[in-house]
């Protein structure tokens, strides 16, 4: 068909080019009537080459149009698609169609998960002319603040102003903020976090929006998680070389020939099974001491007498290791509490303190106490090596220990005794100062 389409243009061609020597020769010789009628002609032939031209190329400009709008309801027939030039255009058209479906597809499972999310999730996209619109907005979102499902960005604004004030509008960057948000008369707290994504023409921010005790919820799974890797590397630690020392004990049982030395290595076995075993125990005890944590009992106690007396349990290993003591309190502040659990609480930290005080010269522990409204603050301040940033998340977690003979369930068990009652504990640590504070109602 692209041969016949080159043919016809030749041979139209050919004929223009004929009548424009006819009527050159016709105009010389002084022909008009002829001439007339050789220019007539001759316009006849332009028109109808333009309108072939047009024909042969509307197919083409009607896809090229369907492409700029967006509308694939066009097909060029299969005949048509003979000549090259057609198909090459339906090819274009299937691909882009095929490419827009896909994009289509993928925006809507882009927003099934954004909706799917307990997040609130707000993407605003900005243009270089810093015109902001709603690119995504979430159930979530619109539900965690009460307010209707706006998709213009003039109308959303007026509704969050509080996350508005946060964010510079001329100048997008990430932030990590808590925000209080009074909804309808009571007032709520969230965890504001944002991105921010460029492309060539826009620029995307992303805002999301989690509770308080969305946040916590995710803090005690990630702990149990932690925790059940602990407790089952520490007993699979432990029941796998008793396992082994079984099976070759029995080995050596099933053998005829036992002398001495048979008996001596059945006995090592033995024992290290034994050893293994109360190590065991011990672990499991210690659990049981989380998991079983009494009631608190709680009576009026002065605390100062009872912060003295648990130093004087260390007196001898602060005369040794000679560690400074700065306790300066003498008057009684009392306090509602169960005295055999707090002052474990203080044994805790005391020895936490000991064993950073390691390489440490002029080691000290200052305790202090004051007053804020209706809380008691008790802090316990160090100046030994301090705890890490890669472990702050973790001090907290029951088995996690830093220390070759610890058990990993001091802090853990302060944290659960102070819960108990009603108070906080939680700690600063910088190099060279390690800041535990004990918060009591």
């Amino acid at each position: 068909m692209i041969k016949s389409i080159y043919i016809q243009l030749i041979v139209r061609s050919l004929l223009l080019v004929s009548n424009g020597i006819a009527i050159f020769y016709l105009f010389n010789n002084k022909y008009t009537v002829t001439l007339i009628v050789s220019c007539l002609f001759l316009i006849a032939q332009i028109i109808l080459l333009i309108d072939y031209i047009k024909l042969l190329l509307a197919d083409v400009e009607k896809s090229i149009d369907c492409l700029l709008y967006d509308d694939y309801s066009i097909s060029i027939p299969i005949k048509k698609r003979k000549n090259s030039l057609y198909n090459k255009t339906a090819l274009l058209i299937e691909k882009h169609k095929k490419r827009v479906f896909e994009q289509t597809s993928e925006q809507v499972v882009f927003t099934n998960i954004i909706e799917s999310l307990a997040l609130g999730i707000l993407i605003l996209k900005k243009d270089k002319k810093q015109h902001i619109e709603i690119f995504q907005i979430n159930d979530t979102f619109v539900s965690f603040l009460q307010i209707p499902k706006y998709y213009k960005w003039d109308l959303l604004k007026e509704k969050i102003e509080p996350i508005i004030n946060l964010i510079d509008s001329n100048n997008w960057k990430k932030l990590r903020h808590t925000v209080t948000i009074n909804i309808n008369g009571k007032t709520e707290t969230f965890f504001l976090k944002t991105s921010v994504t460029k492309t060539n023409e826009f620029e995307y921010l992303i805002i999301s929006l989690e509770t308080i005790q969305q946040l916590i919820d995710k803090k005690e799974k990630e702990a149990w998680y932690k925790l059940m890797n602990v407790m089952s590397h520490e007993i699979i630690n432990t029941i796998t070389p008793i396992s082994s020392l079984a099976s070759n004990l029995d080995t050596l049982l099933q053998e005829d020939n036992q002398d001495e030395d048979t008996f001596d290595e059945l006995s090592e076995g033995l024992q290290i099974i034994k050893k293994r075993s109360l190590h065991l125990t011990d672990f499991v005890s210690s659990y049981r001491k989380l998991a079983e944590l009494p009631f608190p009992d709680k009576k009026e106690v002065d605390i100062i007498s009872l912060i003295y007396d648990t130093l004087a349990l260390y007196k001898d290993e602060f005369e040794q290791k000679k560690i400074t003591i700065d306790f300066p309190y003498q008057d009684r502040i009392l306090l509602t509490i169960d005295s055999k659990q707090i002052e474990q609480v203080f044994i805790n930290l005391i020895s936490n303190s000991l064993y950073a005080f390691e390489g440490i010269e002029n080691p000290k522990i200052s305790i202090n106490i004051n007053k804020t409204n209706l809380r008691t603050n008790i802090t316990f301040t160090d100046n030994g090596i301090g705890i890490s940033k890669e472990i702050k998340d973790t001090v907290f977690i029951p088995y996690f220990t830093t220390r070759k003979n610890g058990s990993g369930i001091g802090l853990t068990l302060s944290k659960n005794i102070m819960e108990s009652h009603d108070g906080h504990i939680y700690f600063k640590s910088e190099k060279g100062k390690t800041v535990f504070i004990l918060s009591f109602i």
